[in-house]
């Protein structure tokens, strides 16, 4: 298959990945007990004015198309219940941009650390290794419990020594904070296996491409043999790249939740409680969507880097 259909072929999948994310997120929704009718006073007695004016009373077959048409023309609809009579789009603009910025930073920290471990101990005996997967196996939420906890318990405790003055984060309260900031995306690029998984990808592929006859060959030839390396750990590198901006996507909520971040994380939990249907399918859509580039990234440069890839696709 040559290179251009195999680029298709990825956007196909990645359509479908979208259209597959709306239908399973809205039937969550709408399986879930209770509706925004029933949060609203009185919504009883307005119950069958609002059905008919939200299109709750229709079937989900054609709500589910109804929104896709929406979506066609860049109608992400109205919030319900979370900021009622709201663009969608307004809503989550902000929200959104600040989460992927924060996401971002934690993939690229995950990353970066990943392969500079991975480089320091292929090869090497095991102790660097192991403690790097004691650090990064503690599940995010969990870690980012304990991160507050102790962040907390140690500033009261220094504050009733008086050794120092109440700390502007202390309680991380719900107010832009650098540290609530700095430490999501700390939690994020290290928290429930995020490091130890990257660093044990990219560790293998080291070790293949380290012991590979090109690099042989370039050893023997006394030419230098990182650009080898570096040129070869690129598709590894993308794949693992794809596979963890999956986990990041869904690990921002909870980051969001315990620091008190008002992200796209935090709106999307609070949309989803309120049963705000077009707020949560829209920042379901954002997620899949930022999730499927990556991926289609992630495979363009496997392509281009890989000319093996084109033909056995």
């Amino acid at each position: 298959m040559t290179a251009a259909r195999a680029v298709v072929l990825r956007i196909v999948v990645f359509l479908a990945t979208l259209l597959g994310a709306i239908a399973f997120v809205g039937l969550l929704l709408v399986l879930a007990p209770g509706d925004p009718i029933s949060l609203i006073p009185n919504g009883e007695e307005l119950r069958p004015q609002l059905e008919a004016e939200w299109g709750l009373s229709r079937p989900l077959h054609e709500r589910y198309l109804h929104y896709l048409s929406r979506i066609l023309t860049l109608d992400l609809g109205t919030s319900l219940a979370y900021r009622p009579g709201q663009p969608v789009i307004d809503v989550i603009r902000g929200p959104a941009l600040y989460s992927l910025g924060r996401v971002l930073a934690a993939l690229s920290c995950a990353m970066a650390w990943g392969t500079a471990l991975a480089w320091w101990t292929a090869e090497r005996p095991s102790a660097p290794r192991i403690l790097i997967q004691g650090i990064s196996i503690v599940p995010i939420f969990l870690l980012a419990h304990a991160t507050v906890t102790g962040l907390n318990e140690g500033a009261f405790a220094l504050m009733t020594a008086g050794y120092i003055e109440r700390p502007p984060w202390f309680a991380l309260p719900d107010q832009p904070s650098a540290l609530r900031t700095q430490l999501s995306i700390l939690l994020l690029a290290v928290g429930s296996g995020s490091l130890s998984e990257v660093h044990a990808q990219v560790e293998e592929a080291l070790v293949r491409i380290r012991r590979s006859a090109y690099v042989d060959a370039a050893r023997a030839r006394g030419a230098p043999l990182w650009p080898h390396i570096a040129l070869n750990l690129l598709p590894p590198l993308a794949s693992t790249l794809a596979e963890r901006a999956a986990f990041l996507a869904g690990g921002i909520v909870i980051v969001e939740k315990v620091l008190l971040l008002n992200g796209a994380g935090s709106v999307l939990w609070e949309a989803a409680l309120l049963r705000d249907y077009d707020l949560a399918m829209a920042l379901a859509l954002l997620a899949a969507a930022a999730v499927g580039l990556v991926r289609l990234a992630s495979d363009a440069v496997r392509l281009a880097v890989d000319p093996r890839l084109r033909g056995a696709t």
